[in-house]
């Protein structure tokens, strides 16, 4: 899956922390704790949540033993005592420092007017309070798979101790459910759905359908069919309604030109005209199926961020093509694309050394953004090409209003949308993690107005990256 808001917490706590250096009034809040001190205990009222900036702290509890058990580590980017400050209740853990540390201090009754006062922080802050959460949930989860391991060598106390862990899961499961759970569901929405359709048409074609060789031959050649561009489409139409007379129903005709020339001497080779639909089907169960494969391998790489993000593991670089990324995103987003002319054109070119969820992530971000300015007929275009022996280059291009001239020089900053400005590019922090996903790259990425229409991102990538 693509690298989501939540895996950027370094980015968006730079941001905060340039903010933070521009405000006297914020420089104000920060305070320093020295190594040990308690920031908070067990039990108490919060009236303040801290954003850490620099250092370590440990959240400990104490269970009906007196036993101290640590928790979690806190590092740079993690509010300390969230959970009481958002609920109002009375801590459920200790707090204190490993070392010298900063923290930004937010005192409750004032932590609406901060948002109101500092509107530049206001999103990174609700970004990193829905990461802090989601981080919680699944520490927490790990936390409780080694409870139940353990719980089985000690027996009645492990048995005590597994309750008592449970009712803190509880709570912080009710308070972190709602936040995560609109998170999550946004990025999975898009390939649960593609999943949701292929499967039904799969359930329909296959229900009673006889597999002959010719029907898998049809199926494996679908199953391995990259999508074509408009033109393309357009043009084979044309020679379809010549070479298949006996077919008249246009969206047969429409199937038939999106299909490669090995399928269609299949199909032209069958004597019986009555097998055509049939076999044609074959080849789109085939297509539907590919889709569900790009769908699972999204929804797998959603989860996988998350582990990322709390430091399970961690995506890591392999030799990959950058045409199957592109293909497999074009799939994914065929729903916003089926209304425009999308020009593709993806010439011969090496593997990159790269992360592939990643790369695809900045597909998605650059496609879905022209959709959103692009009107019913009008050019996507996708080229990808080698441009040396050293570097590859992606060019997305639209025939779109552009991107406006003040904004060119700031839609990759943190934060910044010109979709409150009346247009309708910018993605928030969508442009500013794909830069920073090309820079992990060694590469570049860059946007400008096209010289007569719409506008132009341009992402170079090294063939290699060691």
């Amino acid at each position: 899956m693509q690298k989501g808001f939540l895996n950027n917490r370094e980015v968006i706590l730079k941001f905060i922390k340039r903010a933070i250096t521009d405000s006297d009034r914020l420089n104000d809040q920060v305070v320093t704790f020295e190594r040990g001190d308690i920031l908070f205990k067990q039990g108490d009222k919060l009236e303040f949540l801290y954003l850490l900036l620099e250092g370590t702290v440990t959240l400990k509890r104490k269970n009906d033993s007196g036993i101290s058990n640590d928790l979690i580590t806190l590092e740079p980017g993690h509010f300390i005592g969230i959970m009481a400050f958002t609920t109002g209740k009375h801590s459920l853990t200790t707090g204190s420092s490993n070392s010298t540390c900063k923290a930004l201090k937010i005192n409750q009754a004032e932590f609406e007017q901060y948002m109101s006062d500092n509107p530049r922080l206001a999103h990174p802050l609700q970004q990193l309070m829905l990461g802090n959460l989601a981080d919680r949930f699944t520490k927490n989860l790990v936390l409780e798979s080694e409870l139940r391991a353990l719980n089985k060598k000690l027996g009645e106390e492990g048995e005590q101790l597994k309750i008592a862990y449970q009712k803190l899961i509880h709570q912080e499961k009710m308070a972190t459910l709602g936040e995560l759970v609109a998170g999550f569901a946004h990025e999975v929405n898009n390939p649960a759905s593609a999943l949701l359709r292929s499967s039904e048409y799969l359930i329909k074609t296959f229900s009673d359908q006889s597999k002959d060789d010719t029907s898998a031959q049809l199926f494996l050649l679908g199953l391995n069919h990259n999508p074509m561009s408009s033109p393309e489409v357009r043009d084979r139409l044309k020679e379809i309604v010549q070479r298949f007379p006996q077919i008249t129903d246009r969206a047969t005709q429409r199937k038939l030109s999106q299909m490669p020339e090995e399928a269609l001497n299949v199909i032209e080779s069958t004597k019986d005209n009555s097998k055509i639909g049939e076999l044609i089907q074959q080849f789109e169960a085939g297509k539907f199926i590919h889709n569900i494969e790009v769908a699972s391998k999204r929804i797998a790489n959603l989860v996988k961020s998350l582990k990322s993000y709390s430091r399970q593991e961690g995506n890591e670089f392999e030799y990959t093509d950058v045409r199957e990324g592109i293909n497999d995103t074009i799939l994914l987003l065929t729903n916003r694309l089926k209304f425009l002319e999308l020009q593709l054109e993806l010439k011969p070119i090496p593997k990159v050394y790269a992360k592939p969820g990643a790369l695809n992530q900045v597909w998605t971000n650059i496609i879905v953004n022209a959709c959103d300015v692009l009107e019913h007929g009008e050019r996507l275009s996708i080229l990808a090409q080698q441009v040396d022996d050293k570097k590859i280059e992606v060019i997305i291009s639209d025939s779109g209003p552009g991107i406006p001239e003040q904004a060119l020089n700031k839609i990759f900053e943190p934060n910044f949308t010109t979709k409150n400005q009346g247009a309708n590019f910018g993605l928030g922090l969508g442009l500013a993690i794909s830069k920073e996903i090309i820079q992990e790259h060694g590469g570049t990425i860059a946007a400008r107005n096209g010289s007569e229409e719409g506008a132009e991102f341009r992402v170079l990538l090294p063939i290699t990256n060691y």
